[in-house]
């Protein structure tokens, strides 16, 4: 009984041993994964912050383009690349009328019926009457259709809500992404700052009238008085090299006019 006894205490310390190395390993490599997430944030804040700046330079020929265009910069030896996309340039889901989305939806490889009855059940998403369009969808059809889930009868809380429309695929919603905002709280686009997804949802716009139009993106921003961007919104795009992956964020941010806090921040998420 007492070699027992003995041999059951050196399994339970051998058993207590190993628990704590296999803790103390956990913790450091918890620790370790924390320490590198918080650099990856810190590097996508300072990214963010010199993109404000750089929006709100009083000098014309230090600010930067809000077109989607590519600047870089280091932060602590990192490389970093970032562009600056104005919402005015993108369509917004909640102010669009149907025939836009329904020029999207064609540019994007839908044929005319398909995107015509995908349009409707984008805005009947959207819209807080019972009453659907012809080809649209409401509570009922997304019943009918055993989804999970239900329009929400009010206006999109971002563009990744359009996931969940009716007959909305992933693959689709990646081509068409680009294009859109929640932001902008206008119904038309700015085609001088619109990226090129949007301006194929444009009349009349061509493939070479694009490459034209995005060739032509050169020289000093539009706008010469940062204080007339206050309430505007914009996308600030981050990508870099660290731990042997390219890490990417998009931020959306809109100006406040603030010096004490120059923006609000929208929504911010990997790439």
């Amino acid at each position: 009984m007492p070699v027992i006894s003995v041999l059951w205490g050196l399994g339970l310390l051998t058993a207590i041993s190993l628990s704590l190395l296999w803790n103390g390993n956990m913790s450091r490599s918890l620790a370790h994964q924390s320490l590198e997430v918080a650099g990856i944030h810190a590097t996508v804040e300072a990214a963010v912050n010199r993109a404000v700046v750089a929006l709100l330079d009083p000098r014309p020929e230090r600010r930067w383009r809000t077109d989607g265009t590519t600047e870089r910069f280091e932060f602590e030896g990192t490389p970093i690349r970032v562009s600056i996309q104005d919402e005015l340039g993108r369509i917004d889901l909640n102010q669009a009328e149907e025939p836009v989305f329904v020029s999207l939806l064609q540019s994007a490889g839908l044929d005319l019926n398909s995107a015509t009855s995908l349009a409707d059940k984008i805005v009947d998403w959207r819209t807080a009457t019972p009453f659907k369009h012809l080809n649209g969808a409401k509570e009922e059809e997304y019943r009918a259709s055993g989804s999970a889930f239900r329009p929400r009868n009010g206006p999109f809380q971002s563009v990744d809500e359009l996931l969940l429309v009716m007959d909305m695929t992933p693959a689709l919603f990646r081509r068409i992404e680009p294009a859109l905002t929640v932001y902008s709280g206008h119904q038309f686009i700015d085609p001088q700052l619109a990226p090129r997804e949007a301006l194929l949802a444009l009349p009349n716009m061509t493939p070479d009238a694009i490459e034209s139009a995005l060739t032509a993106r050169t020289g000093p921003p539009m706008v010469a008085d940062p204080g007339s961007l206050r309430g505007r919104a914009f996308t600030i795009h981050t990508e870099f090299r660290k731990l042997d992956r390219t890490i990417a964020y998009d931020a959306a941010i809109r100006l406040t006019g603030n010096p004490a806090q120059p923006y609000w921040l929208l929504s911010w998420r990997a790439k």
